[in-house]
């Protein structure tokens, strides 16, 4: 057994794998060697032929495409705050802040209606109810919002995942699978997209769907961008159609000064921070699964966050 361990650690993380795995070679990468067996990183190099499990340091998983070993990714590790930074863009959106801010700065003394809205009974639709789905519906059912939830094929056991809370799913009003699509979006004040993004999902929400979004409805995207047809979603926000959006992850990273994104209506980017390494509870979550998965691949057991071979197509 050869692991190689590609990603940021304290001396005890580091100490914990040796104690798991005494008798195997432990290296720290970049680069790979050719001999790993289990590798720990956040993208897999080509042409590792003795390679039997990816252990991905994110949620997403597209980068792992064409991979035959064993992948699991960091699913449960960023839950909690990319479902604070939905909540956010949600309010945010729903009570038109920037705005409120623009008047600040204006020193514009402004009490319109745009800015005293509630969100209470509102309709939230997840798109993907894994772990990441899960926790935003936690949160926005504590908003009082009715949760509806569509997904590839429909709500189901994922197997064993990580949840370093341990909270309890949430049962949604509603549940769809892609045949029921139109009535999922037809009836949404705002989507949330927490799918990741595979072959089978890019470009999932297209001209159709986000003309079948009732007319205002807000779009918030803390998943992979291009799980969103891009000149779409332009054309949505630019004719009105769309309320607003929120976008965290972008078709261009970093965005060039002249992407569009930036001066589109109602619309708030962020850099790609919605969850992410710079978290502070990223590393201690990520080693926690890192070690609990390795635990198990030493006795056999399945592990946490394992990634369905035609995902990786």
């Amino acid at each position: 057994m050869h692991i190689v361990l590609a990603q940021p650690m304290a001396d005890r993380y580091l100490a914990a794998v040796r104690d798991l795995a005494p008798d195997a070679e432990i290296s720290l990468g970049p680069p790979v060697p050719a001999t790993a067996t289990i590798l720990f990183a956040d993208h897999c190099p080509p042409d590792l032929p003795a390679l039997r499990w990816l252990q991905l340091g994110s949620h997403g998983y597209a980068q792992a495409a064409g991979v035959t070993a064993l992948v699991t990714n960091a699913s449960g590790v960023n839950d909690k705050p990319i479902a604070e930074w939905c909540v956010l863009m949600l309010l945010a959106l729903s009570r038109n802040f920037p705005g409120m801010l623009s008047a600040q700065h204006s020193r514009r003394w402004d009490r319109s209606p745009a800015f005293q809205t509630e969100i209470r009974g509102r309709r939230v639709g997840i798109l993907g109810y894994g772990n990441i789905g899960q926790e935003v519906a936690r949160h926005c059912t504590a908003l009082g919002l009715e949760i509806w939830v569509m997904t590839r094929g429909g709500v189901h056991d994922r197997g064993p995942r990580y949840d370093p809370l341990g909270a309890a799913p949430v049962a949604p009003s509603r549940s769809f699978d892609l045949a029921g699509r139109a009535a999922f979006y037809a009836g949404l004040d705002a989507l949330i997209v927490t799918t990741p993004l595979t072959s089978a999902t890019a470009g999932l929400v297209d001209a159709e769907a986000l003309a079948t979004l009732p007319r205002g409805a807000l779009l918030l995207n803390p998943a992979r961008a291009g799980v969103v047809d891009e000149q779409s979603l332009i054309n949505a926000l630019r004719d009105g159609h769309l309320g607003g959006a929120a976008l965290d992850d972008h078709y261009r990273q970093p965005m060039p000064a002249d992407d569009p994104f930036w001066t589109l209506p109602n619309t708030i980017t962020t850099a790609h921070i919605s969850g992410s390494t710079e978290s502070p509870h990223y590393l201690e979550r990520i080693w926690d699964l890192f070690l609990t998965n390795l635990s198990r691949y030493k006795t056999g057991r399945p592990l946490l966050n394992a990634i369905a071979a035609t995902d990786l197509l």
